[in-house]
């Protein structure tokens, strides 16, 4: 199930093309943006401009154009603030229809807020307390009260970046005198609409707008002379914000547009949203704000699916963003997900195992678990080198919920699952990590490597593990099905690395051969406790005498019961069977 999902917004038009994975996930196909700003010159007198019209319309029919291309299933389309104050919207929503053939969906400013929603938590592991969802639009802003997955209420603010550039700033750069009235007017709409989200007070905010991540990617620039790697997840500090700010209110408009990923049109309107961005913050006492890169579009997909999930083919949905994006990944480009599950369970057993020697908690469980799901996927590009494939794709693959830096360790995990090893000196990724993340990357790739051992087959005969610590050595004992020899050998051979971490050697072996020692000794106790003392020296004699391996074995010369339990029947060699899965057993003729 593919959609197209596209936004009228006041400045630009967006669109994202989106194909259905599990549930409610999906991934994205394609973006395209616009600069078309439908709402220039509409504020004074709330008209849209008929220039600012066709401009729109023309690119919507493009879009639609491009949607069509991609063979989608469905196109949904919103317009936002201008349309909607608009008194000739309806001028503009016919001419859409003509010129593109969809008619566009005027929703009010809670709708707005609710899709913003439910787009950063398709983005963000958000948590469930009180948090405020920020979206800077060109005719409004979005203040959105939610407690986790529960939406509390929406403020719609007309603090639009175009709007507040088209009504408050008249020179370039702005007067100080321009700056202070800009200033007061959004300190006094925000404080009204802050007081109007009833309920408990926000403890975390999230942005989602082209102008917050424009600001973003500044102010990450401006600190650390390099661009931001990732705008999902990032987190923008107050502080770094309000220095922004103020070399943007002192730059002329031309200076802004030399700016690293600044166009014209986001020059003209960058200092009234940063204005709003600050104020927000302020107001509400928060010292950071934290990026969601989905926006109403992709709130639009999510929507979508979750009102028409009957339509969608069965898929399990995991319940967490981050699982269930890297589930999303996985299915691209695995026709089999048992091996990568299994090595995932084993892979977190050994973790819970050895919590005591690496200290290390929830999140690096996580990592550990979404690389080792992973670990294979490259193999897809070629099996030659498939671990460092993996890794590229990974760290390409769009992961839902997870930093930049959390990304980039879950592929360093599934680069080091193979050959290669974690060297500061062979890997400049590795060396440039803290020593606390080398240190993570060390003991997750190892206990990934011994998990990928000991499914070596991919036929999953190794059930579970636990792990034992008896005589200065560490045993990883395993409760196998038969004839997983191939599983152990592999398992120890890979130990090495888990074995320095711990500074003890590392054995594998089968619960089975466990069970079987103790009943061994157990039967061969009994057996000694129950024998009369009579029949002892010539039984001894008889234990003593050498017996050639084929000789037959003779029995006591006494008529009496035998003193020595005979063996188990399931104790006898079996002859080794290859085991084979039905599906690839060769079909009997009907002359068989």
């Amino acid at each position: 199930m593919r959609i197209a999902a596209i936004d009228i917004g006041t400045n630009s038009i967006h669109m994202v093309i989106a194909e259905a994975t599990r549930g409610e996930g999906f991934d994205v196909l394609d973006r395209e943006r616009e600069v078309v700003q439908v709402g220039r010159g509409s504020f004074l007198d709330g008209r849209l401009r008929g220039v600012s019209m066709k401009r729109t319309a023309a690119a919507l029919h493009r879009f639609v154009q491009l949607a069509r291309r991609h063979s989608v299933d469905r196109i949904l389309c919103t317009a936002t603030a201008a349309v909607r104050e608009a008194r000739n919207g309806g001028e503009f929503l016919a001419l859409a229809r003509r010129e593109s053939g969809i008619s566009p969906r005027v929703i009010p400013s809670e709708e707005e807020g609710r899709l913003i929603h439910l787009a950063v938590q398709a983005a963000l592991r958000i948590s469930d307390e009180p948090a405020l969802i920020v979206d800077i639009g060109g005719g409004s802003a979005q203040l959105v009260h939610v407690r986790g997955a529960e939406l509390l209420r929406v403020a719609g603010v007309p603090l639009g970046a175009l709007r507040l550039t088209e009504t408050m700033l008249d020179r370039d750069p702005p007067s100080e005198r321009d700056l202070v009235t800009l200033r007061r007017h959004i300190r006094k709409q925000l404080r009204a609409a802050i007081a109007s989200l009833d309920g408990p007070a926000p403890l975390h905010v999230y942005g989602s707008s082209g102008s917050i991540h424009a600001l973003a990617q500044l102010a990450h620039q401006q600190d650390t002379g390099r661009t931001l790697p990732q705008v999902n997840g990032h987190v923008l500090t107050l502080a770094s914000l309000a220095r922004l700010n103020r070399r943007l209110e002192r730059m002329p408009r031309a200076q802004r547009e030399r700016l690293t990923g600044i166009d014209e049109a986001r020059a003209e309107i960058l200092v009234p949203g940063a204005i709003v961005l600050e104020q927000v913050l302020r107001l509400s006492g928060m010292r950071s704000i934290t990026l969601s890169d989905y926006g109403v579009r992709e709130g639009l997909v999510t929507d979508w699916l979750r009102r028409h999930a009957q339509e969608l083919p069965a898929l399990d949905a995991a319940s967490d963003v981050r699982l269930r994006s890297v589930l999303g990944l996985l299915a691209r480009f695995a026709r089999d997900d048992r091996h990568p599950q299994h090595i995932a369970a084993l892979s977190v057993q050994l973790f819970d195992a050895l919590r005591s020697w690496h200290g290390l908690g929830v999140r690096e469980r996580e990592w550990l678990q979404f690389a080792a799901l992973l670990h294979d996927i490259g193999s897809s590009v070629a099996y030659d080198g498939h671990a460092r494939h993996s890794a590229y794709l990974i760290r390409q693959g769009g992961l839902r919920g997870l930093t930049a830096s959390e990304i980039e360790l879950v592929a360093l995990v599934a680069q080091y699952h193979g050959a290669a090893r974690p060297r500061k000196k062979r890997d400049s990724v590795f060396a440039g990590l803290r020593k606390s993340e080398r240190r993570t990357v060390r003991w997750l790739s190892a206990m990934l490597r011994v998990a990928e051992g000991l499914d070596r087959s991919h036929y999953q005969l190794v059930r579970t593990l636990q792990v034992r610590v008896r005589r200065e050595r560490v045993q990883i004992v395993t409760d196998t099905k038969r004839h997983a020899q191939l599983e152990l050998w592999a398992g120890r051979r890979r130990a090495s690395d888990l074995s320095r971490l711990l500074g003890l050697p590392v054995e594998l072996s089968p619960a089975v051969s466990e069970r079987s020692a103790a009943l061994r000794a157990k039967r061969d106790a009994a057996g000694a406790a129950a024998a009369p003392h009579a029949a002892a020296p010539p039984t001894a004699a008889r234990a003593a005498a050498p017996r050639h391996p084929g000789a037959p074995r003779t029995k006591p010369a006494s008529s009496g019961r035998s003193t020595r339990p005979a063996p188990a029947a399931s104790a006898a060699p079996l002859p080794p069977v290859v085991p084979l899965r039905p599906r690839l057993l060769p079909r009997r003729s009907a002359n068989a």
